[in-house]
């Protein structure tokens, strides 16, 4: 039986991104369908998307950066603007948590503290500000990646499904349908790469115990080879 090594989309890092950056473009433009059906000028246009669409345009222009050497040179850099960019975010919902208070905010602004906090410990664990902060040893890392990734995943269907509860139209299902896809397929972005960060120096832990064995086992076999060499001592010397 071949071994298949194609992967499903859901599991490409590659195509999580293309098609983060479809839902994103398709849901900027279904979010701004009033502002361009009342022919607005294309100024209040781009402030009606910044204001309202900020979280969704910064994603955007971080998931196109990385596909470019640009974005793959300055990774590390992009995950902190993106990182501050969620606390922000966060910080936001908690004020629009008292101004409207209800389960669906709550739900909302419970999905932006773990995400933050998920994608912080998954992408700067393993570089020199996790390091410095022992994020691998703080009690984020007593959860474990799948456990992120099904907390937040239940998340996002209960609030899809008290959003849809409460639709008024089509347009507003399609929006939280998409809305629900790329939360989705953020973590799950987020997901693969923890996977593959964990993999990595799971890889690395091997090599390194493999190189301590191989060291000791030469120690052992020179040791061996240093006592063959050694001359025996005769019977006389024995009796003397």
């Amino acid at each position: 039986m071949q071994k298949n090594n194609e992967k499903d989309f859901f599991d490409s890092p590659s195509m999580i991104t293309f098609i983060l950056i479809g839902l994103l473009v398709v849901l900027i433009i279904l979010s701004q369908s009033f502002a361009i059906q009342s022919h607005m000028e294309a100024g209040e246009i781009f402030r009606s998307i910044i204001n309202h669409n900020s979280i969704y345009l910064v994603s955007l222009i971080y998931f196109i950066l990385i596909r470019f050497k640009f974005g793959k040179k300055y990774f590390d850099y992009l995950n902190v603007l993106f990182f501050v960019f969620f606390l922000l975010s966060t910080f936001a919902g908690l004020f629009t948590i008292f101004q409207s208070f209800g389960f669906v905010s709550i739900l909302n602004l419970s999905f932006n503290i773990l995400v933050t906090l998920y994608f912080g410990y998954s992408f700067f664990t393993d570089t020199v500000i996790g390091r410095d902060l022992k994020l691998a040893d703080s009690p984020l890392s007593e959860i474990k990646n799948g456990q992120y990734y099904y907390l937040l995943l239940g998340i996002i269907i209960v609030s899809l499904v008290v959003s849809l509860i409460d639709v008024n139209n089509f347009e507003d299902v399609v929006v939280y349908l998409l809305e629900a896809m790329y939360q989705f397929f953020l973590i799950r972005y987020i997901y693969l790469y923890k996977e593959y960060i964990e993999s990595k120096n799971d890889e690395k832990s091997k090599v390194k115990k493999e190189t301590v064995k191989d060291k000791e086992d030469k120690k052992e076999n020179n040791k061996d080879k240093e006592e063959k060499k050694k001359p025996s001592k005769k019977d006389g010397d024995d009796e003397k």
